[in-house]
């Protein structure tokens, strides 16, 4: 429901954004091949298959921070994440999630509405090691197509993002992996600015608060391209626990002002913008701590921060843990360990 406070709207942002940043760790960490996958008892060495990797996920998420009248904003999603494996140098592998707020929403437009995140397709080059540093590097391409509202409301045809990254894995116990990753994005969009074919959230403007009207048309320029980069550690003290920690730094570039003769805008009583920055930057911090009991199913417990590097009043912000941190419960389900202990069994 569109109505709230403003901060409640940015914390439900957070929510949301929790599915892009898991997505985002667990690319890294496959990318890397950092730990191991979700199915330790998959297929045997020299039987492996095409489809390994590929996981159904389900997950809920509350807020860490009680600012409303609601203890905690609440929403749960369901992820699927396939993969295949041409050999072991290249996969294709696809993101996906379906999410639904529990509690009241601020910015939805009926109560429980289902929301659907983008849709990532991935093109993955298994990546090099030298011999000697045992250094691994690895990249991908990463294409999204505009399935959220979101992305509608910011016009988007596409986004085109290739990244890079480095690992190095130390024989601590079940392994410590240093990963550091990096990320360029060029949004496709038709305008510049958001839009929306729809009314104006009820006094979004005198809200006093930009990101409170996200999904408005008020003019907000869209991020045209971004740099997101950021280390990566993981490490497992036996081999079904994973504890890891990711921090990332994006840097968002706006699209372009259009140029407006001066003139016109004085006869219509315009104020040009003058010196505005033309980026947004942003902070995000995972903390997650994965135990496997079985092979085709996983636990993780993380907590999510996601936020920008500066108030309203231009302080900067905290950015491990602060009001916008999410904490989540994500159980995942390895298919290709599920088909193989469901053959076991029959056998």
């Amino acid at each position: 429901m569109l109505t709230g406070t403003p901060n409640r709207r940015l914390i439900t942002t957070s929510l949301k954004n929790v599915v892009v940043f898991l997505t985002v760790i667990a690319s890294s960490l496959a990318a890397a091949q950092a730990v191991p996958t979700i199915g330790l008892g998959g297929a045997e060495e020299g039987e492996k298959s095409h489809y390994r990797g590929t996981s159904v996920s389900y997950g809920t998420s509350l807020t860490a921070y009680n600012y409303t009248n609601e203890v905690v904003a609440w929403t749960h999603r369901i992820g699927l994440m396939p993969e295949w494996h041409f050999n072991d140098d290249f996969t294709v592998r696809s993101r996906f999630f379906i999410s639904q707020e529990l509690t009241v929403s601020d910015t939805t437009n009926t109560r429980h509405e289902i929301e659907l995140s983008d849709l990532w397709l991935d093109a993955v080059w298994g990546g090099w090691r030298e011999k000697n540093t045992g250094i691994k590097l690895a990249a991908d391409v990463r294409v999204t197509l505009p399935t959220s509202k979101t992305s509608w409301a910011a016009s988007r045809l596409f986004t085109l993002g290739p990244g890079v990254n480095a690992s190095k894995t130390f024989k601590v116990l079940g392994g410590l992996t240093f990963v550091y990753s990096g990320r360029v994005t060029y949004r496709f969009n038709r305008f510049t600015t958001r839009q929306n074919a729809g009314g104006l959230i009820t006094n979004c403007a005198g809200l006093g608060v930009p990101e409170a009207c996200i999904n408005t048309a008020t003019g907000s320029r869209n991020i045209q391209l971004d740099v997101i980069h950021g280390p990566t550690v993981v490490f497992s003290p036996h081999e079904r626990l994973n504890i890891s920690a990711t921090f990332l730094l994006q840097h968002g570039y706006l699209s372009p002002l259009s140029a407006v003769d001066p003139k016109y805008a004085d006869a219509q009583g315009l104020q040009l913008e003058q010196g505005s920055p033309d980026w947004r930057n942003f902070a995000a911090f995972s903390l997650g701590v994965t135990y496997t009991p079985w092979d085709p199913v996983s636990f993780t417990l993380g907590a999510f921060t996601f936020a920008n590097q500066l108030d309203t009043t231009g302080q900067y912000i905290f950015p491990l843990f602060n009001r916008n941190t999410v904490v989540s419960l994500d159980a995942t389900f390895d298919i290709e360990a599920t088909v193989t202990s469901l053959t076991k069994e029959k056998k």
